[in-house]
Order: C-alpha cells, then structure tokens, then sequence
C-alpha cells in the first residue's frame, strides 16, 4: 500500500503485511500531520442475551448482560495501541527502518544544532552539526524538519569561507600551492593564483549564487525522476548540509580532495532521506545532467 500524507504530500509504500489489521490512521514523519489513510469497516455483530434468568435481572435491576460488549471494547483498545505504535514509525515503513532510526534523547531536539543557537551557543552548534553530518549523515537528514533556507545557506557560507582562507593562507606561504586546485563539487572554483583580499570579500557572494543554481538544477532532474518529494528546500537544505566536510580542505593535499568526495557522498544521502526516495533515482538524477553536458559536447565538436 502506498501511503500518502494530504499535506505535504509525502509518500511511502509500505507492504500490506506489516500494517496493524486495525490501523488506519499515520502520523506524517516530514510534517507531524496525523490523518486517516484507510477506512475500517466494521463487522456487524449479533447481540446474544443471557436468557437463563431474564426476570431476576429486571427484577434486581442489573442490566442485562451482553457478550458483545466484551469484544467491541478489546478491539477499541488493540486499535489505539497500533495507532500509538505506527505514529513512531518514522519513515511510514517497516522495523528495518525503524531499527536504522537514531533514538532523540529527552529534550533533544530533531532540528540541527545550527538552527537551534539559543540553546547550543554560535560555535558549539556550528561544530556539532558538522560532527553529525559527518559522522551520522542518515539519522541527521531523517529528523530533519523545513525551517527555511536562511540557516542552511548561513552554514554553507561559513563553511566555504574557513575552506577558503585556509587554502588562501596556504598559498600565501608557498608550501603547499597543490591546495589551491580545489573547490566544491561541481562548483569548478579554485583559488589559484588567488593574491588579492577582493577575492576575499566576493567569494561567499559567489558561493551564495553557486548553491542556488546548483540546488536548483539538481531539482529539477530529481523532479524528472520523480524525487524531489520535499521540493526545493528539501534539495537546498541537503546541498548546504551536505558540504560539512568541505571543512577538510584546512588540511593541506588530500584534504580538499577527501572532503571534495565525502561531501559528494553526504549529500547524496541527504537528498535520498530527505525527499523520501532511493538512492538508484538521486543518482541517476547527478548523472543525467552531466551526460547532457557531454553529449552537448560532443555535438559541438563534432563534424
């Protein structure tokens, strides 16, 4: 059965088997929403009678006793125990991925330490949310709420700049100029020969730019491939979520190069959590506009 919730629109098949008989009702894990996927109908049921002694109860004033009150009140309660237990399933799927999901802890909130300064303070929450990102991408981009595209563009800003003046100031001592080859996947922007502070003061307008056109365009081939259930914000907060490990690039030669592809990596799972989907699609939705790119190419050069 594919379920699917009437607000943000968010689906998930889930096999017949593992949904409770009586359930009929889901909490959305993307935005809280509970509604009602299925209608139970309910079975008819004869009204037996104790006809042993009909006179001493009207006699004594007792109700009559009525063997299929007992049933209806069991099958009420077994109802309300399956709806309590499928609201916890988060991806509206099986125990495996209930398994998977990380466990929130009392007071935990399930948004990025990021986006929740007040209570983690500037540096802590930008340090702690790049340790989860890095090293539990899945359960990270599972509890992820919407929440706009301010704090996410904020965190990838910061992010491409202490990447930024750690290969500028690594060039500026000639000892490693092999980091300036470097830069954001796809983004195709190094700082070679990189001397002037004006660099400095552009750059994260050009990063702003870059995340847009990229998370827009990577959209609209997962919308083609039909994952992009989350829409734009859901590919935009990945994208800037997912660059955590571009933070590697302060670690002169293979850093950049390691946190080139485990960012790559990172957010090829963010927008798989994120949107709901499977990887096979995310992927093909990376390759695609690069083939046409090729293609396009190749065309051009050709006789």
């Amino acid at each position: 059965m594919r379920i699917t919730c009437p607000k943000c629109m968010f689906q998930q098949d889930v096999p017949d088997e593992k949904i409770p008989a009586h359930a009929s009702k889901a909490t959305c894990p993307k935005c809280k929403e509970k509604f009602q996927f299925r209608d139970l109908e309910e079975p008819e049921e004869f009204t037996l009678e104790d006809d042993s002694a009909p006179e001493d109860a009207a006699s004594t004033g007792s109700p009559k006793h009525d063997f299929a009150s007992s049933p209806e009140k069991k099958p009420l309660q077994e109802e309300n125990q399956e709806e309590s237990l499928w609201s916890k399933l988060e991806d509206l799927g099986g125990p495996a991925e209930e398994e998977q999901r990380e466990q929130t802890s009392p007071g935990e909130s399930s948004a990025s330490p990021w986006e929740n300064l007040q209570q983690y303070g500037f540096f802590p929450g930008f340090f702690e949310t790049v340790k989860r990102v890095m090293l539990a991408p899945g359960p990270f981009f599972r509890k992820m709420q919407p929440g706009g595209l301010g704090m996410p563009l904020g965190f990838f800003l910061l992010v491409s700049v202490i990447q930024m003046l750690a290969t500028f100031l690594w060039n500026m001592t000639g000892m490693f100029p092999a980091t300036a080859q470097h830069g954001a996947p796809g983004m195709g922007m190094g700082m070679a020969g990189a001397g002037s502070i004006l660099i400095l003061l552009v750059y994260p307008l050009f990063m702003a730019a870059w995340i847009f056109i990229t998370s827009g365009v990577v959209h609209l081939f997962l919308m083609a491939f039909q994952a992009g259930r989350s829409g734009f914000e859901g590919t935009f907060r990945a994208t800037a979520y997912g660059s955590a490990p571009l933070l590697l690039g302060v670690l002169p030669l293979l850093g950049p190069f390691i946190g080139a592809l485990w960012s790559l990596v990172i957010t090829v799972m963010g927008y798989r959590y994120i949107h709901g989907t499977s990887y096979a699609r995310v992927i093909l939705a990376l390759i695609a506009p690069i083939l046409i790119i090729v293609l396009l190419a190749t065309m051009m050069m050709g006789p």
